[in-house]
């Protein structure tokens, strides 16, 4: 697989598929490698299934759920996914996940989707966490503007910052999660655990 992902990752970004930065990766898998208690994994955004082949990669118990709204990026997921021999262990779910229903718990949720949608996501999936079940967010900065509007002139982009500004002091309030950010990090992440 490692051979794989170096061409996948290449074509990906020259297509200008939106990818989460190789430093807020980095930081996920990590966080995933020293939690060895993380090995039920949804996401929340497939793209093209580099995100959740990264995951899988930690260790061969990890047994992912994607799920991708878009059809041609679900196709590629699992074309990449099944070329990297790991269909045994990633299932892609062609639906958009607030339609997505399962009876599964899982120890990490991460959310790389629809920015708008992030509340919603958390809301309709926390029936399937346990205390101590983390939601993985990126995008909180999304290039710097949202904490600095700014940076952009385009409306619909000011518009999508200010739902993820709301989006972020929604979560810092929320009495129900331990939130860990890193701002600083990627395009700005968040750890949210769930309490007891």
């Amino acid at each position: 697989m490692k051979d794989l992902m170096p061409k996948i990752t290449g074509e990906t970004r020259e297509e200008h598929i939106p990818l989460m930065f190789d430093e807020g990766m980095s930081i996920l898998v990590n966080y995933i490698d020293e939690h060895k208690e993380i090995n039920r994994i949804l996401e929340i955004g497939t793209a093209v299934g580099w995100s959740a082949m990264c995951m899988a990669n930690v260790r061969d118990s990890i047994r992912i759920d994607t799920v991708e709204i878009d059809l041609d990026m679900a196709e590629a997921a699992v074309h990449n996914i099944r070329e990297n021999g790991m269909q045994d262990r990633i299932r892609v779910h062609h639906i958009d996940a607030l339609w997505y229903d399962t009876a599964t718990v899982y120890d990490l949720i991460f959310v790389d989707a629809a920015k708008a949608q992030y509340e919603n996501y958390t809301e309709h999936f926390l029936k399937n966490t346990h205390p101590g079940t983390v939601f993985v967010y990126d995008n909180l900065s999304f290039h710097g503007i949202v904490d600095d509007p700014a940076l952009s002139d385009n409306r619909s982009t000011i518009q999508l910052t200010r739902k993820i500004r709301e989006f972020r002091t929604w979560l810092s309030e929320d009495e129900r999660f331990e939130t860990e950010w890193m701002m600083d990090k990627g395009d700005g992440i968040a750890f949210a655990k769930v309490k007891g």
